[in-house]
């Protein structure tokens, strides 16, 4: 259930709101569909590294054993930051949802106060309690994205208390062209290239599955069907929502983030235009605790992350140290107090434009994370070619389809996105070019170059040798029982091997 349900949060809930705003309806789909097939393939690679060597850290532990120290150390403090910034981007969002009901800007810090407490007692309990809560959260983001595509779809044939249908009308409204939003000082394709930060940040948490996987018993069984399992699960919470979401939510809804009035998630949104009592109250509730969740899981996330770069050498030695129930304490207060203070900020901004400095950060750093993932999968098959490993070729492997085509097309897709947010960050709609919205809106990837440049000038670090490429340790022995799984399954019909995916 938390494999089904972790990646779903306040880019879903919220972000989504602030798409449809700036790039109208089809960049809001189209933006969704081509990120969801990128990270599709991305973490085909991902699981087939991951089946064969489950490593706690996993990408990046990757980068630095198929590559060097430096990448490993670029991409590792990239990626902490984009958790710590999810987390400082859950405050805002927090703060946003509370507004729905009170928007007296004078409790702005109690609000915070109350999101921190929530979010950061759970780190004080075993790591038994945090999954237990995680799983039960995780099933009701679930519950909470049925029930809206079902509610929604009602809504589209009528069935609200005002009885109006919606078709395709929102998708022609004054100031679209095609679905696309119209700004005066930018073309099209900027509406559409704004779109692929916020969806970055909104499916930004699939390659978790990595992360743990050096604590996942029987990797050769869990992995592939994680993997194999995703490309639903996006279909349905993302792409179809978000298409569900344009046919009864108008674009230039002051509600939604961007709006004049930005204090709703666009779901919420949604059902109350459609006159739905209630409902709404509800609706709202849930996304504020799957925002105490995410918040939570960041924390969770940067403080693993951390503690697997101390124990590679990467950050300080004291970040490595953990309590007698094996919690690395030192890198969950560093990553909590980080937390802590950029979620203040909101008291100083609007909720609404701190979630968007955080989501941009975030998302660019997912962005970095996934090229990172695939440059390390070509790595890995180039070092297995080298070493004459035939792992991959053994019964039971878990091979992605069509390599290296897909990867090369995940990869340029990717790197597109970025190049769009580039676009977007010096020449924003709207607004003149400036250093300041560069910065808020591109700050992770100068961070990064900086960052891997800076640590292979000190440390002169080089490219392993494919020949020397470490491809053993973290290797499981053979567990007869995942064996035995794995011939049962291969015995089974179709029709059987799918329902075995439904107890997954």
């Amino acid at each position: 259930m938390i494999a089904i349900g972790s990646n779903i949060g306040t880019g879903l809930f919220l972000g989504s709101g602030e798409s449809l705003h700036t790039g109208g309806p089809f960049s809001l789909v189209m933006g969704f569909v081509l990120i969801s097939i990128a990270i599709t393939i991305m973490m085909q690679g991902l699981g087939e590294m991951a089946a064969v060597i489950p490593v706690s850290g996993s990408f990046t532990r990757y980068a630095t054993r198929f590559y060097d120290d430096s990448l490993g150390y670029a991409i590792g403090w990239q990626y902490w930051l984009g958790w710590v910034s999810v987390f400082g981007a859950e405050s805002a969002a927090f703060n946003l949802l509370i507004q729905y009901w009170n928007q007296d800007t004078k409790l702005v810090p109690l609000w915070i106060s109350i999101f921190l407490v929530i979010t950061l007692t759970i780190h004080i309990c075993p790591v038994k309690v945090f999954g237990e809560v995680e799983f039960y959260v995780s099933a009701l983001k679930v519950v909470a994205v049925v029930t809206f595509i079902i509610v929604t779809w009602c809504i589209m044939g009528g069935a609200g208390p005002e009885g109006r249908k919606h078709g395709g009308e929102y998708w022609r409204l004054p100031g679209l062209a095609n679905g696309i939003a119209v700004h005066e000082d930018r073309s099209d394709f900027w509406s559409f290239a704004s779109v692929f930060a916020l969806a970055a940040f909104a499916t930004g948490g699939v390659e978790m599955i990595g992360i743990v996987a050096g604590e996942t018993e029987q990797p050769r069984w869990n992995m592939p069907r994680a993997v194999k399992t995703l490309m639903w699960r996006i279909v349905i919470f993302y792409i179809l929502s978000m298409l569900f979401l344009s046919f009864v939510v108008p674009y230039n809804n002051d509600n939604l983030i961007g709006g004049d009035n930005a204090n709703s998630s666009p779901f919420v949104v949604a059902i109350k235009d459609a006159g739905i009592r209630v409902l709404p109250d509800i609706l709202n509730a849930v996304v504020i605790i799957c925002v105490c969740s995410v918040g939570s899981s960041a924390v969770y996330i940067s403080s693993r992350t951390l503690h697997a770069m101390a124990e590679d050498g990467l950050a300080f030695k004291f970040f490595s140290k953990t309590d007698g129930a094996g919690r690395p304490w030192v890198a969950i207060m560093f990553s909590a107090s980080i937390g802590i203070i950029l979620a203040y900020l909101n008291v100083s901004s609007t909720g609404a434009e701190v979630f968007t400095w955080f989501s941009a950060i975030s998302g660019l750093a997912f962005f970095l994370a996934w090229l990172t993932i695939i440059a390390c999968n070509f790595r890995f098959r180039a070092a297995l070619k080298a070493q004459n490993d035939d792992t991959l070729d053994q019964r039971f492997a878990f091979k992605q389809p069509l390599y290296p085509w897909f990867q090369i097309l995940a990869f340029a897709m990717i790197l597109f996105m970025v190049i769009c947010q580039f676009i977007v960050s010096v020449w924003p709609i709207g607004d003149k070019p400036s250093a300041s919205n560069f910065f808020s809106e591109f700050v992770s990837v100068p961070i990064f170059l900086v960052m891997w440049a800076g640590h292979k000038l000190v440390y002169r670090t080089g490219w392993k040798k494919l020949s020397e490429v470490d491809l053993q340790t973290g290797r499981r022995t053979e567990d007869p029982a995942e064996t035995a799984k794995l011939e049962h399954y291969e015995s089974l019909s179709l029709p059987k091997r799918l329902l075995t995916y439904v107890q997954f």
